[in-house]
């Protein structure tokens, strides 16, 4: 509790001197739904080096974007957020019992389904059966998809970021990414550089994002084998570093922050209640993509997104 009430001090005072800055100049105005998140011939890498030298920045929709109506981790919530902005998607990934690689964030089916228990007790067949509910409760008449499913959609349309959560290994993931084809036009989620290292040498040519926290983290990583232009440094969702993201783009490496998350102090949370989105514009200054529950309204107010167009095939 202590640490959380440093925390929330913390973030207060950032806001109070965001305010005294200088404003920000809103984007220029254009039609986002024309946008698609779909690299050129230089790839994940290649896109990623390219919002570094246009100063452009991505939205990464938590979740896959869900909003009333459309739950998380569906389908038709990607093709509804793709549809209006351009956001990379990130999703996650359990096993059902038999086997197969499915779409879902907890680890039980309670919150997001109309089913209960833990997802790893029932079968595909069982799972298919179940309607996904939306963040308000609703149940839609969408079901929970394969990841199979999610990188066939995705070809031509956008990319996306793959979360496992255990016990699904690194290797599970790749595994199904290399069979649908879709090594180039994802990224993997990890936490810590060791994960990084171990992804890197089971799929060299694949995009990761890890905490990078100083430029010795990036030399561990060299060590370990990781071309650097396949890293996407985490950041955190809690304290925007600047002097970070700077540092890291001297390196050739991007940096990812988070306003996402439910709790209280969450920068999605504490800028829906201030009612100030123009904060989104300072404190993610130096950054090339932005995880946030708010993707739609994100989008509108951070003028580097419309210059993504720029790095996409067209």
């Amino acid at each position: 509790m202590r640490i959380r009430t440093c925390l929330l001090a913390s973030l207060s005072v950032f806001v109070a001197g965001a305010v005294a800055s200088a404003e920000v100049p809103a984007p220029p105005a254009t039609d986002l739904s024309t946008l698609k998140l779909v690299p050129t011939a230089e790839g994940v890498p290649g896109f990623f080096d390219c919002l570094r030298e246009e100063e452009a920045v991505i939205l990464s929709a938590h979740r896959g974007g869900p909003v009333p109506g459309y739950p998380e981790n569906a389908l038709e919530t990607f093709e509804h957020t793709v549809s209006q902005i351009p956001a990379l998607l990130e999703i996650d990934v359990q096993r059902s019992a038999d086997g197969v690689l499915v779409l879902m964030h907890d680890d039980t089916l309670d919150r997001t389904s109309t089913g209960e228990g833990p997802v790893a007790e029932k079968s595909f067949a069982a799972l298919r059966e179940l309607r996904l509910v939306d963040n308000d409760g609703t149940p839609t008449d969408y079901r929970i998809p394969t990841l199979k499913e999610a990188l066939d959609w995705a070809e031509g349309k956008t990319l996306l970021a793959l979360d496992r959560k255990d016990p699904i290994s690194y290797a599970d993931v790749l595994d199904a990414a290399k069979e649908a084809g879709a090594l180039d036009r994802v990224l993997i989620a990890t936490y810590s550089l060791e994960d990084a290292m171990l992804v890197a040498d089971l799929a060299p040519e694949v995009m990761i994002v890890t905490p990078v926290e100083s430029k010795a983290d990036l030399a561990t990583l060299e060590e370990g084998g990781v071309d650097l232009s396949h890293v996407l440094s985490w950041t955190g969702t809690e304290v925007p570093r600047p002097e970070l993201y700077a540092l890291l783009a001297e390196e050739g490496v991007e940096s990812a922050f988070a306003t996402l998350g439910y709790w209280t102090g969450s920068w999605d949370n504490r800028i829906r209640m201030l009612e100030d989105d123009t904060l989104y514009r300072r404190i993610t200054r130096g950054v090339h993509l932005v995880a946030t529950d708010r993707a739609f309204d994100v989008a509108k107010v951070l003028p580097g997104v419309p210059k993504v167009a720029a790095c996409t095939a067209r």
